[in-house]
């Protein structure tokens, strides 16, 4: 995958609505679905390329400052 795809997943996972207002999963910690698909997504992209940036994938998706 190529940096221009990390940016393209990241924005339509931002897209899909706001992270938070929701209660916290106590299993996963996240506070939505949005959350939670783009930090599991986060984990296997990085398992993929070892020099993708979790934090700042997190960051686009729009579920960490």
């Amino acid at each position: 995958m190529t940096r221009k795809d990390y940016i393209a997943i990241a924005e339509v996972i931002r897209q899909a609505g706001p992270a938070s207002g929701m209660p916290t999963d106590w299993k996963t910690g996240c506070n939505s679905a949005r959350e939670y698909i783009a930090r599991n997504l986060a984990y296997s992209l990085a398992a993929d390329n070892p020099r993708f940036d979790r934090a700042r994938f997190l960051k686009a998706c729009g579920v960490q400052s």
